[in-house]
């Protein structure tokens, strides 16, 4: 088989047909590389999907940026301080609702509803936000032709594609190989991300996003 290189997309289709080898399965291959993508919003949380917002907001609810996935850490920021909001429960917050009567006061936690950060107490006027969350990974396709882990683990992403084949392939021998090297690369991927952050004070997110 002869090396390909994978850098986008259209490099990751060709790859995944020469493994594959199977014709059949041509047709199929965007849709593995859709469902694999989907699988690693549903399985990853590393450093390199964090990602930094900002708000400025009076509202009890702030929408979240369209490429939210989980919450990290949000803080209530003013020119001298940032002061860290605690998350609690929607369970909690409709507590703290009834037992405060729906008054307004100082922000001291967060939970999330929906697509919005539900502030609690409810500000009654302006606050500045910043939140680190990690966001989603790109889909990729022929106008997305590639995200960071495409850059970063080009054979962590074609090992994966190959698996989703898996119910095609059924008793397919190279199955077992493709499930190894693919767990051995998502262990790499995730004691790395745990090294790269200790210490937490010394966190560097990624470029800014503002909603």
């Amino acid at each position: 088989m002869a090396a390909i290189q994978i850098t986008n997309y259209s490099e990751l289709q060709s790859a995944t047909a020469d493994w594959l080898n199977r014709g059949d399965l041509v047709d199929q291959i965007p849709a593995f590389i859709m469902m694999t993508t989907a699988q690693f919003n549903r399985e990853l949380r590393t450093r390199d999907m964090m990602t930094r917002a900002e708000a400025t907001s009076a509202n009890e609810y702030v929408e979240l940026p369209g490429d939210w996935l989980e919450h990290y850490s949000l803080v209530l920021s003013d020119p001298q301080n940032n002061f860290p909001l605690r998350y609690i429960s929607e369970k909690e917050s409709n507590a703290f609702k009834a037992y405060a009567g729906g008054v307004s006061g100082p922000v001291t936690a967060y939970t999330i509803i929906g697509n919005a950060i539900e502030l609690v107490p409810a500000p009654g006027a302006d606050v500045d936000l910043k939140m680190i969350y990690y966001a989603k990974i790109p889909d990729l396709n022929d106008i997305q032709t590639t995200n960071w882990l495409l850059t970063k683990s080009p054979d962590f992403y074609l090992y994966s594609v190959l698996l989703q084949a898996a119910p095609y392939l059924k008793d397919d021998q190279r199955l077992p190989t493709w499930i190894q090297l693919r767990t051995a690369i998502a262990e790499t991927i995730r004691l790395e991300s745990e090294a790269s952050l200790r210490p937490r004070s010394q966190l560097s997110a990624r470029a800014p996003t503002f909603y």
